[in-house]
């Protein structure tokens, strides 16, 4: 009988089936990366204020409006 027809299917099941491994694996180690380094806020009670973020973040000198005490 013809084997090209049969031998393929196979192998894209296996590939399937390690690509649905390899993906898995890869989301759960995004969430776990994500969860340790992402989800918890350092303190509950942070608050920046939008004026010392924006000088912050838009100065041409970030090292001297860092120290800087508004």
């Amino acid at each position: 009988m013809n084997t090209l027809f049969t031998t393929p299917r196979p192998r894209r099941e296996r590939l399937a089936l390690t690509l649905a491994i390899t993906i898995a694996i890869k989301c759960l180690l995004l969430y776990g990366l994500w969860y340790a380094c992402f989800s918890h806020p350092q303190t509950r009670h942070m608050v920046l204020p939008d004026g010392q973020l924006e000088r912050h973040l838009f100065s041409t000198h970030p090292t001297q409006s860092a120290h800087k005490q508004p």
